[in-house]
């Protein structure tokens, strides 16, 4: 997943648990070269079966004066005017009265958590929270949330959030929901929510029950346009399926060739552009990107479903890929060095292993189109006992040498089949590109 060309961006680092796909890094923006450290977000997929580690920020974009006034119109809403800030459907759905009003809390100790608001469809739920609490020397934040239906079963989902602490009173932000395929919005929900204080997980959970109006989305059914034209670049060859359209966001179809020879790993900068020269892109938080089936995925860009552009091209002005024999990372245990690898870029400074976790830092030489983009290396760790093992936490930072950038990625062993002998783990994403991009007119 990956990289979008806004300014004014605040950071933020993502430790991430979601789709297998789900592999974007957004780059940043000029004047943060500098910054060592970034703040978290995390991003958990309940039902899905990897772990990744990636970097998302939120984009300071100009909101529309029609979506400003209709929010900030409505007692108690004036602070979403800046969560809908990065994505222009999203403004055009509140405008649609998509946004509906919960005002649910619960409080454990000094600490009350609030969902204020939610706008949803079909496809998306984003819910607005406000975290109060009374401690002057420590910082709260959110570290888990988890969504149960009227029978108490987790609902199935992707979810993104926010996982900064801050010592500020009032704490208000948003958690980004993906509705998976076949799945809809319980009747009514429980928020079952673990706050961390000073970076230790609260025993204690909240738990708040709300429900959604699915009457308020249900009258704005799907747009679906057909397709169905055949790429190729640099000799590797894809199909542009569909496009299908929903309030909250467009989902773009593309299922790549079995027969390639390289596996790709993401699009720079995928938009659809409109034919005034708009453009609609990723969001900036969220979930960009899931599987659909073998060889397939489905981008998720901005909505375009109250726009109704007359013509549409999908363009991209890069393909990240490698050769699918190139795309197994394999570390001695024993001796702490790589011993497959795709080339000199990406070395091993340190591995960390202490009982059941396992630490590696890694180096990666980067080319100058990628000295502000970071990538997720890997998250699903095997090894040759057959243990398995959960992505816990990942982070970057930059260098005084622009092209190289440092990655820190922690694993926890949930089996205990012996000590292994040596790591491995597939490449999520790596800075090398096919040679060419495409633009395609898909309405």
């Amino acid at each position: 997943m990956r990289e979008n060309e806004k300014k004014n961006a605040s950071p933020f680092i993502v430790p991430a648990e979601i789709d297998q796909y789900i592999r974007r890094g957004m780059e940043q923006a000029k004047e943060l070269r500098q910054n060592r450290s970034r703040n978290r977000w995390i991003r958990i997929g309940s039902s899905l079966v990897a772990c990744l580690f990636i970097f998302v920020f939120i984009f300071s974009v100009r909101l529309s004066p029609a979506v400003a006034a209709y929010v900030s119109s409505i007692p108690g809403m004036e602070k979403i005017v800046e969560f809908l800030r990065d994505d222009k459907g999203l403004q055009k759905a509140a405008e649609h009265n998509l946004v509906q009003d919960i005002g649910a809390s619960d409080s454990v100790e000094d600490v009350t958590f609030t969902i204020d608001q939610v706008l949803a469809d079909e496809k998306r739920m984003v819910l607005f929270y406000t975290l109060k609490h009374s401690f002057t020397d420590k910082k709260v934040g959110l570290h888990k949330i988890e969504l149960l239906d009227q029978t108490g079963k987790e609902w199935k989902h992707g979810m993104s959030w926010s996982s900064m602490e801050s010592e500020d009173p009032v704490i208000q932000n948003r958690i980004d929901i993906m509705i998976e395929e076949a799945n809809e919005i319980p009747d009514s929900m429980t928020a079952k929510i673990t706050l961390k204080t000073d970076n230790l997980e609260q025993k204690t959970p909240l738990l708040i029950d709300f429900a959604v109006d699915k009457n308020k989305f249900k009258t704005f059914e799907k747009k679906v346009y057909p397709v169905m034209k055949d790429v190729t670049v640099d000799g590797q060859r894809f199909t542009i399926e569909q496009i299908a359209v929903f309030p909250t966001q467009t989902e773009v179809s593309i299922r790549f060739d079995p027969a390639n020879q390289k596996h790709v790993f993401d699009f720079d900068k995928l938009r659809l552009e409109d034919e005034k020269g708009e453009t609609f892109a990723f969001w900036g938080n969220g979930v960009p990107v899931r599987d659909n089936g073998e060889n397939g995925r489905i981008y998720h860009l901005e909505s375009i479903y109250f726009v109704e552009p007359e013509k549409l091209i999908l363009k991209a002005d890069g393909i990240r890929a490698i050769d699918k024999d190139k795309l197994q990372i394999v570390i001695d245990a024993k001796t702490g060095t790589l011993t497959k690898v795709p080339n000199d870029r990406l070395t091993l400074t340190a591995l960390r292993q202490v009982d059941d976790v396992v630490g590696m830092d890694f180096s990666l030489k980067v080319p100058p189109q990628d000295k502000h983009s970071y990538i997720s290396l890997g998250y699903d760790l095997t090894d040759d006992r057959g243990n398995k093992y959960d992505s816990v936490q990942a982070s970057s930072s930059s260098t005084d040498d622009e092209s190289i950038q440092n990655y820190s990625i922690l694993f926890k062993r949930k089996t205990n089949k012996g000590t292994p002998t040596f790591y491995s783990f597939p490449l999520s994403s790596y800075p090398e590109r096919l040679q060419g991009t495409f633009s395609v007119e898909v309405k």
